[in-house]
């Protein structure tokens, strides 16, 4: 049966191919500051695309005030946008501007909409909140895997409290939504291969026991089975797809 699937970070690297992949069966709603990935699409009638910049307070709030005038009843939300670190030549470094950009994309946008699209859910008892987290949600980053091809780069710390951060706010409106027939679960992908420069390739290879980066077609089958309603006894879960890497 068809589902109205909103996906935030649409354009992005996951969010479009998620995005492609589900509108084959769904109607979607795509949410993003802009949707150049998404161009051979925008004349599928299955597809609304939405402009927001999650940054925003006055943005976020007109989101849901479209989506209430189109009258458009949300089964799945999927919290997929986020940024993340550019390698570089810096050192550790603190920007406050930056971590408040990047917490208001990646975990107050998130906790807005899981409660206000949980609170349309709740009208009809029935819907599934996906978050996106990482491997980097339930284990440190390995700083030596980035030593030999950007030299003196470190993962930023902020990337690992927001994806940290996403657990609990995953189990946070599970439990807030548990008796309103409202699932809500994570996924966190380990490294998936984006033309990754070569020699970090082959250091991530290095500490993945399956000896290989992802492939985002690994993703979907997660997502098909917490979007599907059938699974209604699950909640407050993360499914780890990192080909092994956070059990060593």
């Amino acid at each position: 049966m068809k589902k109205n699937i909103l996906i935030t970070g649409a354009n992005g690297f996951l969010g479009s191919f998620y995005t492609k992949s589900f509108l084959k069966n769904n109607n979607i709603v795509a949410v993003d500051k802009s949707f150049s990935n998404l161009k051979t699409l925008t004349e599928d009638k299955n597809l609304i695309l939405i402009r927001c910049n999650l940054s925003e307070d006055k943005s976020l709030k007109e989101l849901i005030k479209i989506i209430k005038k189109k009258k458009i009843n949300i089964d799945v939300l999927i919290n997929n946008a986020a940024i993340d670190a550019v390698p570089n030549m810096g050192k550790f470094i603190i920007e406050k501007k930056k971590w408040n950009l990047e917490f208001d994309v990646s975990l107050f946008a998130s906790t807005f909409l899981c409660y206000e699209i949980g609170n349309m859910m709740k009208k009809k008892n029935k819907g599934s909140i996906i978050n996106i987290g990482s491997d980097l949600s339930v284990i440190a980053p390995n700083q030596k895997i980035y030593k030999t091809t950007f030299k003196n780069y470190l993962k930023p710390a902020s990337y690992s409290i927001i994806k940290h951060g996403v657990v609990g706010m995953t189990k946070y409106f599970a439990a807030l939504f548990a008796q309103d027939g409202i699932r809500v679960n994570m996924i966190s992908p380990g490294p998936i291969f984006n033309d990754n420069p070569k020699n970090l390739v082959k250091e991530l290879k290095r500490i993945i026991p399956m000896n290989r980066l992802g492939k985002k077609e690994y993703l979907l089958p997660s997502l098909k089975f917490l979007m599907d309603d059938k699974n209604a006894y699950i909640t407050g879960q993360n499914i780890v797809i990192d080909g092994g890497r956070t059990i060593i």
